[in-house]
């Protein structure tokens, strides 16, 4: 598949918050028992106002883990990313809260994910690797996706 240019444009992004803490009761010999129920994922998106007519959004994207002991999770973080964007001044303008949404939000997930990776390598434990996801809503005819609702253990980064 060749690669396209894109109607939405990173102009950037920054961390405003970033924790990572270490389990000490974690036992590295068991398996994490995470479910993909245990990480939160929210984003919001805004137009910035701005007199050169330029299409410029906002997006803020929080994640965060934070379970028990019990879950033998070898951290819990929280990390807040602000990103700004521009869309391409001939994209319908009926599609651009979706273009910024989706888009928008998957380029700062997988910031998020590097950032949290990088974080947690100077930890104890071997990082995790935060499952990919989906920004996009499923359409109302798919059958629910067994894979979707499979238990996600996040997977771990072997050293």
């Amino acid at each position: 598949m060749q690669a396209m240019p894109s109607p939405l444009k990173c102009r950037g992004y920054f961390v405003t918050e970033l924790m990572v803490t270490a389990n000490p009761e974690h036992n590295a010999k068991n398996a994490a028992k995470l479910d993909f129920k245990d990480l939160q994922v929210e984003s919001s998106a805004e137009a910035v106002p701005n007199e050169s007519g330029t299409r410029i959004w906002r997006l803020l994207l929080h994640v965060r883990q934070n379970v028990g002991p019990e879950k033998n999770a070898p951290y819990n973080f929280a990390i807040v990313l602000l990103g700004h964007f521009e869309v391409h001044p001939e994209y319908p303008d009926a599609k651009v809260r979706q273009l910024v949404s989706i888009n928008g939000s998957s380029i700062l997930y997988s910031a998020a994910r590097q950032i949290l990776r990088d974080a947690m390598h100077n930890g104890p434990f071997s990082a995790l690797l935060l499952p990919t996801v989906s920004f996009s809503a499923p359409s109302q005819d798919a059958a629910p996706s067994k894979v979707a609702e499979a238990k996600a253990d996040y997977g771990t980064e072997k050293s």
